[in-house]
């Protein structure tokens, strides 16, 4: 009988071993995750993050966000953007390490003309009128 409880008990700690030894990738920082070189999967344009700025490059756009984390500690993250005192309120959400899906909070700061625009796409999408959402993935560095 003592010979199967410390062979449980062998098999119990070995298990939480691994655990603890696993548990740290499972909980990954999102404010390290977010950084890097991101594509929008459409091509729109690439986005290059570092921990408190990102700079856009897109085919007739290029530009500079600074952004701070409004809340990191459960999905969708909370991420508010400014550039020239202009404030806009972004949810972040990863579908794993190398993708990520953000929801820009500025419909009603676009020009009517846009809005209407994304409405219409939306309408045809059957995605909800006032959405704007971009999918990113993460570029690869070349070895």
């Amino acid at each position: 009988m003592t010979r199967t409880r410390l062979l449980l008990l062998l098999i119990l700690l070995t298990l939480l071993t691994c655990a603890a030894l696993m548990l740290p990738g499972w909980f990954k920082n999102p404010r390290l995750l977010a950084q890097g070189e991101w594509q929008e999967v459409n091509k729109l344009g690439m986005v290059e993050v570092t921990d408190c700025s990102a700079r856009w490059h897109g085919s007739n756009y290029k530009g500079a966000y600074q952004y701070t984390w409004l809340q990191d500690e459960t999905e969708p993250y909370s991420i508010e953007v400014s550039r020239n005192k202009e404030k806009w309120l972004v949810s972040l959400t990863f579908e794993d390490d190398d993708h990520a899906t953000v929801d820009f909070h500025i419909i009603d700061k676009l020009p009517p003309q846009a809005q209407e625009l994304i409405r219409q796409k939306n309408r045809a999408r059957n995605r909800p009128q006032d959405e704007l959402r971009l999918r990113f993935r993460r570029l690869k560095a070349e070895k």
